[in-house]
């Protein structure tokens, strides 16, 4: 655990001197961003706006951050709000993303360039997340594991987020080929206006109903928190394994609390995609080129061993790094291959 939050910090402080190091031509004065959050209720939403303050206000922008208050619905009408404001760009850091490509085609229209964070938006000139099928097949070879191939598991989820549905069909993929789990019930839904709450009804429930469940998957961070109260109250938290989502101070807090069980959990760093979002917003700036898609670190913590294994993830290289490392012992060099 402490190599991962200092992997964690030290990415924060790479990430933080690079965005330094090229903004330092930038002058942001007289220049507004408009930054639209669905809700500052964990430390996602609230690490991301801090990034592109950070990084923006010190070169003399104004960040104008609008919060949703937890509902879709204010979410996309402060985008509207930007919108006949008039703002140099627009940020929309995290929610459902499909609710915003009609604002954001409306933005482009209007010539403010759209920046989607944990999403990615039609008229945008950018999206930014992590990899969230990947992290959500770790969830579900977690799971296996912990299930040792057999048992019962429930799935909480918040609908009409997309990148919440990637985590938790990508932990399916997994467990649906294993004959000997069986998955109970639909897909629990849990409202955002109250997710610890109803994380912790939607759990007492299930497991009153069916005491054999030996897992609970959930696709963020805050329902997993209430998982974690219901299987403490009712004394099961050495018999549930909780299989979760999205880096917050409240889930690494409870699952290093001495009472807890086995927990692990596919993180992201919103620090990061808010400094990638923020980049975003100087390169164009400037002129240069945006990528169209951008992908941030995705991690896979435990508070078990587990994390202490030879754990494979998608790892970049060149053709000929791959050729080295992957074809090279059957086929020799790639120089004496191509002569």
């Amino acid at each position: 655990m402490k190599k991962v939050l200092s992997l964690l910090l030290t990415t924060i402080l790479v990430l933080s001197l690079c965005s330094f190091a090229s903004a330092e031509a930038v002058d942001g004065t007289g220049k507004v961003v408009g930054v639209a959050t669905q809700h500052m209720g964990n430390a996602w939403n609230r690490n991301c706006v801090q990034a592109i303050k950070d990084v923006l206000e010190p070169l003399g922008f104004t960040v104008e951050h609008q919060d949703g208050g937890g509902m879709t619905t204010q979410q996309v009408a402060a985008v509207e709000n930007f919108i006949t404001k008039g703002v140099d760009y627009i940020i929309v850091a995290g929610g459902e993303g499909g609710a915003f490509n009609s604002v954001s085609i409306q933005a482009r229209d209007a010539g403010i360039p759209v920046i989607g964070v944990d999403m990615f938006l039609d008229g945008a000139i950018t999206g930014i997340m992590c990899d969230n099928w990947s992290g959500g097949v770790q969830m579900g070879i977690y799971a296996v594991n912990q299930m040792q191939g057999e048992g019962k598991y429930i799935l909480l989820d918040t609908s009409g987020w997309a990148t919440l549905l990637d985590r938790g069909e990508g932990a399916e993929s997994v467990l649906s080929s294993f004959s000997n789990i069986q998955k109970v019930g639909e897909t629990r839904e849990v409202s955002a206006a109250d997710p610890v709450t109803q994380g912790y009804e939607v759990t007492k429930a299930a497991l009153t109903a069916d005491p054999d469940i030996k897992a609970v998957l959930v696709t963020w961070n805050m329902p997993a928190v209430g998982v974690y109260n219901a299987l403490l109250e009712m004394g099961k938290v050495e018999d549930v394994t909780i299989i979760s989502a999205d880096t917050g101070d409240d889930v690494i807090s409870a699952m290093l609390e001495d009472t807890a069980g086995a927990w692990g959990f596919m993180g992201q760093n919103s620090y990061e995609l808010g400094t990638l979002a923020a980049q975003s917003v100087l390169t164009h700036l400037q002129g240069g080129d945006v990528p169209f898609a951008q992908i941030g670190t995705t991690y896979f913590v435990t508070n078990d061993d587990y994390v202490l294994g030879d754990i494979k993830t998608v790892k970049i290289q060149t053709p000929q790094e791959h050729w080295t490392e992957v074809l090279e012992p059957v086929l020799g060099t790639l120089e004496d291959y191509l002569k």
